[in-house]
């Protein structure tokens, strides 16, 4: 149960249960051409310290760590890969006897970053899956692939639906958003494949402020990401993003409030 709220936070983050709201599988109105260059580079690793509370209750209850590398195997097509890797930590998950390491590992086509391929190892607990999303983006359709890898005689779950050819995965839409100028009041729409279902979610700027990071002072703009009530996700909340007031748009703070808890997600390096 409180691992499932970092995870919340990771996906900008976020992989819980959710209604879906339906896209059409033609392109969306987002372009190619709005990706001219990348704010960040091959070797980019930034590492968060994940945080709970509710009520009087509150301590560190992981570690985030998001990724840019490139793939592993030669590809046809210039390809970037994003990972991310949730692991418990702290004493919540200890007293809970609750262990988490949670893998993601996403291809993105290195001219206009749209999704090739999604994958999620999860090891929570006895839980051990792998799922996995194909996009044929010129056919317009979505694979979808569900492995119970605990359970050795387990028959895979799969299922294939439209998709827009242009689509994103929840790790790939930060490093989207950090594509774009984020002006105050700008409202970015990211189509999402998870789980082989299509969501439309929203991303909006607010106001310059000025965070402290560690020992330093920065300027950071505040994002909204509209994933609650139906959206993505089908309870309420809130879900708040700093990034960097610069060229790079680093994202340094996250704030989930959902439920009646609050998870905070802090850049450590």
């Amino acid at each position: 149960m409180l691992w499932n709220a970092p995870r919340a936070a990771t996906a900008i983050l976020a992989i819980l249960i959710a209604a879906p709201a339906q896209v059409s599988p033609e392109r969306t109105s987002l372009t190619q051409a709005k990706i001219n260059s990348l704010p960040f580079n091959v070797g980019e690793t930034l590492t968060y310290d994940v945080s709970f509370s509710k009520l009087i209750f509150s301590g560190t209850i992981g570690e985030l760590k998001l990724s840019v590398s490139n793939p592993s195997e030669p590809m046809k097509t210039p390809m970037l890969e994003l990972k991310a890797e949730a692991v418990s930590k702290g004493f919540f998950p200890a007293l809970f006897g609750i262990k988490v390491r949670d893998r993601y590992i996403t291809l993105v086509d290195a001219n206009d970053f749209g999704v090739h391929s999604s994958t999620k190892l999860l090891e929570e607990g006895k839980v051990r899956r792998e799922q996995k999303s194909i996009i044929d983006r010129e056919a317009g359709r979505v694979t979808f692939t569900d492995r119970d890898l605990a359970t050795e005689k387990s028959e895979p779950r799969t299922k294939e639906k439209p998709s827009p050819s242009w689509i994103q995965d929840v790790l790939s839409a930060i490093y989207y958003v950090r594509t774009q100028p984020v002006k105050e009041g700008a409202v970015i729409p990211i189509p999402v494949s998870d789980g082989g279902e299509i969501y439309n979610i929203e991303v909006v700027a607010g106001k310059r402020e000025e965070l402290k990071v560690g020992s330093a002072k920065i300027m950071a703009i505040q994002v909204n990401a509209k994933v609650f009530d139906g959206r993505y996700l089908k309870r309420s909340g809130e879900m708040l993003v700093w990034i960097t007031d610069d060229d790079r748009r680093v994202p340094v703070r996250a704030r989930v409030k959902t439920s009646g808890y609050t998870i905070n997600v802090e850049l450590r390096r």
